[in-house]
């Protein structure tokens, strides 16, 4: 069950998880059971912050920042 409303790598059922951001060309697969050994059972939203590591993720301009997103996320 979600914590917090939030969903968790093990409500993720794939072996992996793929993140795309169409501005800055970003894209990577991550292994889920080693991201569960790394990071726990994350909150995907922390997750994906984290696993983007953009430098346009804070960026003051809200229409610069990093548009990251699970790419083909089945739950």
């Amino acid at each position: 069950m979600p914590r917090d409303g939030a969903l968790t790598l093990s409500d993720v059922r794939q072996p992996t998880l793929s993140i795309v951001c169409e501005p800055c060309g970003r894209c990577g697969s991550y292994n889920v059971a080693r991201l569960m050994e790394q990071h726990g059972d994350a909150k995907l939203t922390d997750l994906l912050q984290s696993l983007a590591n953009c430098p346009k993720a804070r960026s003051a301009s809200i229409h610069d920042r990093c548009r990251a997103v699970f790419d083909g996320l089945v739950i």
